[in-house]
């Protein structure tokens, strides 16, 4: 069976420098996002396929799409966000729909990928590397002013990677086959590991628009490369790789200092 990458949100950065290194690895690439026409193209050989991903129904008929001209993903990696502001400080006067647009996109849509990319997951050999990767960043550690929208969508996204890997990533994933009349067969399959990506700065800070694609790159064929699931929660530096930082702002305020600073006992 061949190897396939299933990008969604593949922009030029991250999305194409994914593509490109996935690619060299021998994979087949499928991109999905606003801005492609479906359709294999006649320079790279990649399946492009134009979605609105903020809808997750659509983000079925991508992996339709990917199955019927490659086969199943056995890795998927998640880029789409919707990046709404608030004012710094009067967050509450954002609107309902604000928070509903962000969520739709960047987790409703991710929740989806990843039940269609486990469904593909189940029919691979043991022994095949599998992943599902959200590219995420800071804010599931730290409240950034500004982005409250966004900032819920990426950490309840941020749960769902760590429900997934708990789940699926440790020690294999069992499911039955219901047969009538007898008990439950159990059939150990492939681990099916899940991962959150943050790029930081090398002092913890966020990379933010800063975020390198070729980094993302090497970090992601890393990651899929992995004998097993290691720590969901990925934050790495380029030039670096891994390294374990919490939820640090752009001035360098923790969760912590900003009780210290508000005076919060």
């Amino acid at each position: 069976m061949a190897k396939v990458a299933l990008i969604l949100g593949a922009g030029p950065n991250i999305g194409g420098a994914v593509a490109a290194k996935f690619a060299a690895d021998g994979y087949q690439i499928a991109l999905a996002a606003r801005s492609f026409s479906t359709g294999i193209s006649d320079q790279t050989g990649f399946l492009g396929i134009q979605a609105d991903l903020s809808d997750p129904q659509v983000v079925k008929s991508v992996f339709r799409t990917t199955v019927q001209q490659f086969g199943p993903p056995s890795v998927v990696v998640f880029n789409v966000a919707h990046r709404l502001l608030t004012p710094p400080t009067d967050p509450l006067s954002t609107t309902l729909d604000d928070l509903e647009e962000s969520r739709k996109a960047g987790l409703d849509s991710a929740f989806v990928a990843a039940q269609e990319a486990l469904r593909g997951f189940k029919t691979f050999t043991p022994g095949t590397p599998t992943a599902f990767i959200y590219t995420g960043n800071t804010l599931n550690q730290i409240a950034i002013p500004g982005v409250l929208p966004f900032a819920l969508a990426k950490t309840a996204a941020a749960m769902l990677i760590e429900y997934a890997a708990n789940a699926y990533g440790q020690d294999g994933y069992k499911y039955a086959y219901p047969l009538p009349g007898i008990p439950p067969l159990w059939r150990l399959i492939i681990l099916a590991r899940f991962y959150y990506a943050d790029q930081r700065q090398p002092d913890g800070r966020p990379v933010s628009l800063g975020r390198d694609g070729s980094a993302h790159a090497e970090m992601y064929l890393q990651l899929v490369q992995e004998s097993r699931q290691s720590k969901w929660l990925v934050t790495f530096v380029k030039g670096e790789g891994r390294r374990d930082f919490e939820g640090v702002d752009f001035d360098g305020e923790t969760r912590a200092s900003y009780d210290l600073k508000f005076g919060r006992a």
